[in-house]
């Protein structure tokens, strides 16, 4: 079986997970190793089981948006956990059970669970995730905050990465009718491979290094101790 980029920067992520965790005891870094690992397991499944039949994908369907609602409430409670402002946190917290009702009645309503990919709440998602992190950038220039350096804030990268990536997505898949169209199907579907596949590695660096510059508490613990 031929693994996609995808799986290779995913399994990257969740590897520099597991290391970093070990190194500095990272509560951060903890949260996203069982999200990783399930991102991992969902895309290997994915592409083991790829065959077009209408079985295959009701399955394929069914799990990519479980996976879909997961992440979007994975990202909302990192959100929650870090804006500073009371306003910002609320917001983020409502954003989690009003979601999880919104993708209720898409799917009980509107496109369903297996029938197809649930384009609604994928787009929903990914703008409350644009713009959670047009908040944290708007928190990161107040004056309490502008003297730190926002490169060397974990959650910068983190920010960064899925502001890039969840843009990038909703624009790309937006003009995906257009690109695979019969004039352009074989040159668009070559577009949007390769436009997807650099988010994707954008994304997953982007972790990789807000890991890598996170606080290690493995020492703070060591030393208060």
């Amino acid at each position: 079986m031929h693994w996609g980029i995808n799986l290779y920067f995913e399994a990257l992520a969740l590897i520099s997970s597991i290391f970093f965790f070990l190194q500095k005891r990272n509560k951060v870094i903890l949260y996203f190793i069982p999200f990783l690992f399930l991102t991992l397991t969902i895309e290997f499944i994915g592409s083991k089981y790829s065959q077009n039949s209408y079985y295959v994908k009701n399955i394929r369907y069914g799990m990519y948006n479980i996976f879909t609602t997961i992440e979007f409430l994975f990202y909302g409670y990192l959100f929650f956990k870090h804006f500073i402002k009371k306003r910002l946190k609320l917001i983020a917290l409502i954003f989690l059970p009003v979601f999880t009702a919104l993708v209720i009645f898409n799917i009980l309503f509107l496109q369903g669970f297996s029938k197809t990919f649930n384009t609604y709440t994928f787009l929903i998602g990914s703008f409350f995730i644009v713009i959670f992190c047009c908040f944290f950038f708007y928190e990161s220039v107040l004056p309490e905050k502008i003297d730190d350096q926002l490169m060397r804030q974990p959650f910068f990268w983190i920010s960064s990465g899925l502001l890039i990536y969840y843009l990038g997505s909703v624009i790309i898949n937006a003009l995906f009718d257009y690109l695979t169209s019969n004039d352009l199907r074989l040159e668009g579907i070559k577009i949007y491979t390769i436009i997807n596949n650099s988010l994707i590695i954008v994304l997953y660096l982007s972790f990789c290094i807000s890991f890598f510059l996170c606080p290690n508490n493995k020492k703070i613990s060591l030393s208060q101790s």
